[in-house]
């Protein structure tokens, strides 16, 4: 199946998903989770390697039965004195569900970045996510490190603090922010299904490209976004 067809057939999975937009608030397991218990990891084998989709409820039933012992060994060294198992267990599922949201949204990005730059352009696996780059795209004889997060302050300021603090931007290629905007009428809306998981629109990564055909991505001058487009540093 061509990376048309594949995702035809991946938007049809997330328009079927069940959100639960209210695990959004709950921010009690913020510590990383690293190692075994990183779920991107295991999101990345699930959903790259053995092709099994899963929903948010089966995702987290799975990732509790792989990791039992590592999060009980979690709670007792950072949450026992803060809160009882019951609230731990809600801030991981909510923990969770914000991650495999994140993943989602940038898998449904690589498959719309694949179509228009070239399927053997567009690569991405768990080194380049633990690095914290979402994909990379090959094109001009330069390596494009793509940065998918929501358009808000906040979401730019982590990424901005990530990049100082994780030294992100040292990997090699050109960082490229390339956020999304809950707004409607923007260049980088989303496109939201029946259900309300919202998606990238073709029409955002043509316009990358044709920034890049005129040479005005250079690396992580992208600082903010207006009804325009890209807004860069000078």
């Amino acid at each position: 199946m061509n990376t048309v067809g594949l995702l035809e057939k991946y938007e049809l999975f997330l328009s079927k998903l069940v959100l639960e937009p209210m695990l959004y608030k709950n921010k009690t397991v913020e510590i990383d989770l690293k190692g075994s218990l990183n779920p991107s990891t295991l999101l990345d084998n699930l959903f790259f390697k053995k092709k099994e989709r899963l929903g948010f409820q089966d995702f987290y039933k799975k990732y509790v039965e792989i990791n039992k012992q590592e999060l009980e060994k979690l709670y007792h060294l950072h949450y026992k004195s803060k809160f009882n198992p019951k609230t731990f267990v809600d801030g991981l599922k909510a923990r969770l569900y914000r991650t495999q949201f994140g993943f989602l949204t940038e898998y449904h990005a690589y498959f719309i970045a694949k179509i228009v730059f070239g399927e053997s352009n567009v690569t991405r696996d768990v080194k380049l996510d633990k690095i914290g780059v979402d994909f990379q795209i090959y094109f001009e004889n330069n390596s494009y490190n793509i940065h998918i997060f929501v358009d808000t302050e906040r979401s730019w300021y982590y990424r901005n603090k990530k990049s100082k603090d994780k030294n992100v931007d040292d990997y090699y290629g050109i960082h490229v922010n390339l956020p999304y905007s809950l707004k409607n009428n923007l260049i980088h809306s989303l496109k939201f299904l029946e259900n309300g998981f919202g998606i990238y629109k073709k029409e955002y990564f043509e316009y990358l490209k044709q920034e890049i055909d005129n040479d005005n991505i250079k690396n992580n001058n992208i600082i903010k976004m207006n009804s325009n487009g890209f807004i860069y540093r000078n």
